[in-house]
C-alpha cells in the first residue's frame, strides 16, 4: 500500500520592519466655544505612517519611514502653509474635520481620511466617540512641556 508525499511546509519569511520608536507629542486645539482638545502632533499635521513610510495628507508629500524625515517636514514652511488652508470645519465643531478635497475629509481626532458619503457615520461612531472622549480627557489633565 502506498501512501501519498506529504507535502513540505511553507517557510514564512518574515520581512524585518523597521523599529519605530518615539516619544508623542500632542498639540492643543483651541475651539471657539473656548474648549481645549489635545491630539497628538501627528494627527494635527496630518502626517500617516504606512508600512514603510510617512505620508502627509495635506502636501500629499511622502518621507522615509524615519522621524528626522518627518519632523523637518512638519516643521518645513511649505507644510505650515499648506495647512493654513485646510482649516477645521466650523459645521462639524470639535470634532476636528478638515475638507481635503470635493470627495474627502481628514478627521484629525482619529488620524483616518474618510470620504463624504461616510463622514457623518463615521462621526457618529463608536472609535470617534471615544477618540473625542480621549482628546477632551487629555486637554484636562495636559500640562506643556517646559
Amino acid at each position: 500500500m502506498s501512501f501519498p508525499a506529504l507535502r513540505q511546509p511553507n517557510i514564512i519569511v518574515q520581512e524585518k520592519s523597521k523599529k519605530i520608536e518615539n516619544e508623542i507629542q500632542n498639540v492643543i486645539v483651541s475651539l471657539k466655544n473656548n474648549k481645549n482638545l489635545v491630539v497628538s502632533s501627528d494627527a494635527y499635521h496630518g502626517i500617516l505612517m504606512g508600512r514603510n513610510m510617512f505620508r502627509c495628507v495635506f502636501c500629499r508629500a511622502e518621507m522615509e519611514l524615519e522621524f528626522k524625515f518627518k519632523d523637518a517636514h512638519v516643521n518645513s514652511q511649505k507644510h505650515k502653509k499648506v495647512l493654513e488652508n485646510y482649516p477645521h470645519t466650523e459645521e462639524h465643531g470639535e470634532n476636528l474635520i478638515r475638507k481635503v478635497d470635493k470627495i474627502s475629509y481628514y478627521c484629525t481626532l482619529c488620524n483616518v481620511i474618510v470620504s463624504n458619503p461616510f463622514l457623518i457615520r463615521h462621526i457618529g461612531s463608536e472609535v470617534h466617540s471615544q477618540e473625542l472622549q480621549k482628546a477632551v480627557t487629555r486637554a484636562l489633565i495636559y500640562e506643556p512641556a517646559k
